[in-house]
């Protein structure tokens, strides 16, 4: 009987291009974040290209939604990118998140009680110069 060895299976890869589309990014926009630090291990295969998998999909995902949903910054989230790589657990991850994220909630409030100002202001304004008709 002729035994067979099942090799495991190897990960899905994508092309910078694919992985752009898949996302909705520019390729520029891929390698910047790979320049940064913030889409961390990448490979090359033998002729030079990246060899991107669904993990590295999966952080440009976070990336995006950090970014373009909840205001962070790209040095906010290559903070928590390196949380990550000295802890190697979601939950530091998760704690300076949140940390982050409660000084995002303060600076909307701090705004929020300014525009209330300038919106009394604005009607009292316009309220005096109505006198004057």
């Amino acid at each position: 009987m002729k035994t067979e060895t099942i090799a495991p299976p190897e990960k899905e890869t994508m092309s910078i291009g694919e992985l752009a589309r898949r996302i909705g990014l520019t390729t520029r926009t891929v390698r910047y974040y790979e320049e940064m630090g913030l889409l961390v291990g990448v490979t090359r295969g033998t002729n030079g290209r990246r060899i991107y998998t669904e993990e590295d999909l999966y952080q440009l995902r976070l990336i995006r939604r950090g970014k373009l949903l909840l205001g962070l910054s790209l040095a906010e989230m290559k903070e928590l990118v390196e949380v990550f790589r000295q802890t190697g657990t979601e939950r530091s991850v998760i704690q300076r998140s949140i940390e982050i994220l409660t000084s995002h909630l303060d600076e909307v409030e701090d705004k929020l009680k300014k525009l209330e100002s300038y919106r009394r202001l604005l009607a009292a304004e316009i309220k005096r110069v109505k006198g004057l008709l």
